[in-house]
């Protein structure tokens, strides 16, 4: 955050990603059994008052691509609802923050999103003046499991729902300056095993989620 880090401490809530593959190794022993293994961490920080009363949060990797995606957003402050996107692949090292990346009401010329919880979609389109990512997310509606969420009087059960069995599809558009024509960069999922099946993952908290308080 550099010269203005010390203003997070006016934000409910603070995100920081470290690192969207890193290696890793892993030793789990359960019932006896000592299994070992390796792969690649998504490794990120939270910090703040509270989490907001409605969000978004997801992170795709798809290995074989070289690509990854992490995003979080939803309510930020009463009225404005702000995003924070990072794209990583070989042809792109994009990141989208506010003032770009945030509405004012219905007011959000560089961005758009559609959530919808009980189908488990989301569709994103953030821009800048000479950058747009467009991302769609699908999730089964029975792969949402629920998970407590840190508010200001504790950690809440079940005011989030996440899946690890979404698909992400991403296009990324570039122009040369403002009002030019957008052109393909990219596009294709992002999200999958190594044997091609969905594994991004997927959360609604809060208010964002048609499950939290029934």
């Amino acid at each position: 955050m550099g010269g203005i880090a010390h203003l997070s401490r006016l934000l409910p809530l603070n995100w920081h990603v470290r690192s969207t593959a890193s290696i890793a190794r892993y030793t789990l022993t359960h019932a006896g059994v000592t299994r070992e293994g390796g792969g690649l961490a998504h490794i990120e920080k939270n910090w703040g008052s509270s989490f907001p009363r409605g969000w978004i949060w997801s992170q795709s990797l798809a290995l074989d691509a070289g690509k990854t995606l992490c995003l979080a957003g939803g309510t930020a402050l009463p009225g404005i609802h702000a995003y924070l996107v990072g794209y990583r692949s070989p042809a792109c090292t994009w990141d989208f923050r506010p003032p770009f990346a945030v509405a004012v009401g219905h007011i959000a010329p560089f961005m758009r999103v559609r959530h919808d919880s009980v189908a488990g979609t989301v569709d994103l389109r953030v821009q800048t003046w000479t950058r747009k990512l467009v991302v769609k997310m699908q999730a089964p509606v029975d792969s949402f499991v629920g998970l407590p969420a840190p508010l200001k009087n504790g950690h809440k059960p079940e005011y989030a729902f996440e899946s690890f069995a979404a698909s992400t599809w991403i296009s990324a558009w570039h122009r040369r300056w403002p009002f030019g024509k957008w052109i393909l960069v990219e596009k294709g999922p992002c999200g999958q095993t190594a044997e091609g099946g969905p594994c991004a993952a997927l959360e609604f908290g809060g208010s964002f989620s048609h499950r939290v308080g029934k």
